[in-house]
């Protein structure tokens, strides 16, 4: 409901500035002649076409007369203003009673009879006559230049999109609202030195300099017909070629540049030199400044054009077909991660396989022996319960032994020793089969879960493509122009912009004339964005590159590591990492693997080997964690190893602690506060299963992470609390930092490492 208060607000505010615009050129018009010509019929034109745009006819009747009679009192003017007026109140009158529509020709009709009175009491000698009949056609052209205009604009939204029939239609208009404006004074102040003044250097940020000039020499024109002097010509463009030189740098040199170019100019040619005059175009520089920047970025993106359909709807087509392939893959993948999970067999529960080879055992056994019947007949129950204890035993242990049979068994059966061999023999082939069923199984989920993963990762891919990039060609030319100040020569500029986060700026630039730091600056404030060189590659130009600027994240990393072998150990079982993910997005990591030594070391520098390439490949956590696990867990050997994982994401400003048998981790704060980030879980290739534990947090400027292996936390426990350990230190760099911790532990074991100690710190600081 306020939207809606706030636009009619505008709408009314609009046109009450536009009536009283109308006022200005009708008096200045009213009130100029050229030769002997009244240019009287051309204010009549422009006031017809306003009311062809729906402008209320009493109105403008009301305005016309005014200005008109105020410009030149007598008792004809008001017998001509009353002519004008009561066609335009007619004509509203039959367009209310919807007696007749508001058709062009009746609105000419309408204009060439409103003038009647003033084609009688101006006719004369034939000189006259010849001036008063050129006065009235070019009135009748006038309307149709207004109208046509104006229905342009109304249709096509855009001065970029009119046709060069309306943008001279245009220029008429333009040429009699100056005319009409530099007639009119209030004061000492000339109202169209104020307002040419002001639009020149408005225009000077909006659009492109030769556009600007050709308006300067058109308000030119106006001004060198109302004070007769061609001169006036060389003067607006002389001002709008001062306002240009100092485009690029502050706002008020370029008004004040073209106010000493109207003095100078006006001075050296002895053109009139008037107090009133300077002050008006004076008055019109401090407007100017006083307008927001903002204002004039949002005028400049809406009659900017640049960028045409045809070639966004291409875009748009392309988009669409990519999208559309890469979601039927993410499908096809999903599909295929059903089918492998449908391959999972399993092996039989621990209850109905010990039944199995009770089953099998007693067929191969007994079923050959001529005491059978006689055994089973006599001794049932207690018999089936003997084999049940048997089975079960060799199921647990693996094999049997003559003790582990039960004290009937062994006396009654005669053929105890292939009893036992046979159970043995089909235990372990049972075992070799469960396990190879177990580890098939295992591998097909893996298979499954990396086909699931890909199917996720197309499926975000899709949504990143489908995102709405919006091309800005608001700042193009003013990036030019501001570069080549400073000796940069740049050949093109596109700005494109995915979401209120993520700016991006492609210049082809000179190679030799290429200044990283001169770039960033003006881009960056042009665009009013923090944006960095992401990156410069050859272009298709011979002697050009594409540079290439984006939004800088938030925050940036620096980090130390320190870190000591086991004592009597030449290689350390830890390993860490610090990648860069993508822009604004870090990882970091500690992987301890079992033990200490070579081995601990393969298993730690396999866990986070595969944790970098899954993460740079950009599956989920979830993903990730589950695969390497089931990895580790399909080797034969004993893989564990801790996780001690942190994703840090600058431009969302978050942390994801992310850790499977880590110890503590530690978020030190700017002012000395220490969280414990806790951990929990088992390490990776202990249970085909993993939880991670995962603890979220805000990034706050001058953060400090740090993270410990298992021999460090070893060291401090029961001797000193590591965390208000690491409160106490008041050293903000990381490096050192690490180094300190990793004294200070060593000096609580005596010097000596009873295991694999590793520190690694990270200080997160502010990039702007």
């Amino acid at each position: 409901m306020k939207q809606v208060l706030s636009d009619k607000s505008k709408k009314t505010f609009l046109k009450i500035f536009s009536y009283i615009l109308l006022f200005i050129i009708c008096y200045g018009v009213s009130n100029a002649k050229i030769y002997s010509g009244s240019l009287m019929p051309f204010g009549v034109g422009l006031i017809f076409s306003l009311f062809a745009l729906r402008y209320n006819g009493y109105i403008l009747a009301i305005i016309f007369f005014f200005a008109y009679v105020l410009a030149g009192f007598s008792i004809n003017s008001i017998y001509v203003a009353l002519n004008v007026c009561a066609m335009l109140c007619l004509l509203q009158y039959l367009f209310d009673s919807k007696k007749v529509k508001t058709k062009r020709w009746i609105i000419f009709l309408f204009e060439i009879i409103s003038q009647i009175v003033f084609i009688i009491l101006n006719l004369g000698d034939s000189k006259q006559n010849l001036a008063l009949l050129v006065s009235i056609v070019l009135g009748v052209l006038f309307l149709y230049s207004c109208l046509s205009f104006f229905d342009g604009i109304s249709k096509k939204a855009s001065i970029g999109n009119l046709s060069i029939d309306e943008k001279i239609c245009g220029s008429v208009i333009l040429l009699l609202f100056t005319f009409g404006m530099s007639s009119t004074n209030i004061g000492f102040i000339n109202l169209g030195l104020l307002f040419s003044s002001l639009l020149i250097l408005i225009l000077t940020y909006m659009t492109a300099s030769g556009n600007m000039i050709l308006v300067s020499s058109i308000m030119g024109v106006a001004y060198s017909l109302q004070m007769l002097n061609p001169m006036f010509i060389s003067i607006f463009v002389v001002m709008s070629l001062m306002s240009i030189c100092f485009k690029s740098s502050l706002r008020v040199l370029s008004g004040v540049s073209l106010l000493l170019g109207y003095i100078i100019f006006t001075f050296v040619f002895n053109l009139g030199f008037s107090y009133g005059e300077i002050l008006s175009v004076a008055i019109g520089c401090i407007l100017f400044l006083c307008i927001p920047i903002g204002y004039l970025t949002k005028i400049c993106r809406i009659n900017n054009n640049k960028y045409n359909v045809i070639a966004k709807n291409f875009i748009k087509n392309a988009k669409k077909q990519i999208i559309k392939r890469v979601e039927e893959l993410a499908k096809v993948f999903d599909e295929m991660n059903g089918v492998y999970k449908g391959m999972v067999r399993g092996v039989l529960p621990d209850d109905k396989a010990v039944d199995l080879l009770k089953e099998e055992l007693i067929s191969s056994v007994c079923g050959k022996c001529k005491n059978r019947d006689m055994c089973f007949r006599a001794r049932g129950n207690f018999l089936e319960n003997s084999f049940d204890t048997i089975v079960a035993t060799a199921y647990e242990k693996g094999k049997v032994l003559l003790i582990d049979l039960p004290e009937y068994l062994s006396s009654n059966c005669s053929n105890v020793n292939g009893l036992i061999n046979v159970l043995n023999n089909m235990t372990a082939s049972y075992k070799d089969y469960a396990g190879a069923v177990s580890n098939l199984d295992t591998s097909r989920i893996l298979i499954a879960d990396q086909l699931s993963g890909v199917s996720k990762l197309l499926g975000s891919l899709a949504k990143e493509v489908d995102i709405n990039v919006d091309f800005d060609g608001t700042f193009d030319e003013r990036i030019k122009e501001d570069l080549s100040c400073k000796n940069i020569v740049c050949l093109d500029c596109t700005i494109y912009q995915k979401d209120i986060q993520s700016k991006s700026v492609n210049l082809i630039v000179k190679t030799d004339t290429i200044d990283k730091k001169e770039i960033e600056k003006i881009v960056s404030k042009i665009t009013n964005s923090h944006l960095k060189i992401s990156s410069i590659e050859p272009s298709d130009i011979s002697g050009s590159s594409v540079v290439m600027l984006e939004t800088m994240p938030n925050y940036d990393v620096a980090f130390g590591c320190s870190s000591v072998n086991k004592t009597g150990k030449v290689v350390s079982g830890d390993s860490r990492s610090l990648i860069k993910i993508d822009d604004g997005k870090f990882m970091v990591s500690i992987c301890d693997g079992m033990g200490s030594g070579k081995d601990a070391h393969n298993i730690s520098a396999l866990t986070i080997s595969l944790i970098e390439k899954f993460y740079l490949a950009g599956f989920d956590n979830d993903t990730i964690l589950n695969s390497v696990n089931k990895l580790l867990s399909l080797s034969e050997q004993e893989n564990f190893s801790t996780i001690d994982l942190c994703i840090i994401d600058a431009k969302k400003n978050t942390y994801d602690f992310i850790k499977l048998g880590a110890t503590s981790g530690y978020l030190k704060r700017e002012k000395g506060e220490c969280e414990v980030i806790e951990s929990s879980g088992l390490p990776v290739g202990v249970l085909e299963e993993v939880r991670p534990h995962i603890t979220k947090k805000l990034i706050n400027p001058f953060d400090m992470l740090v993270f410990v292996s298992d021999g460090v936390t070893d060291s401090f426990s029961g001797k000193i609390d590591l965390a208000k350990y690491i409160s106490s230190l008041d050293i903000i760099n990381p490096l050192s930092l690490s180094k300190e911790i990793l004294d200070k532990a060593l000096d609580l074991d005596s010097g000596i490492a009873k295991d694999d100690m590793t520190v690694v710190c990270v200080r997160v600081f502010n990039n702007y």
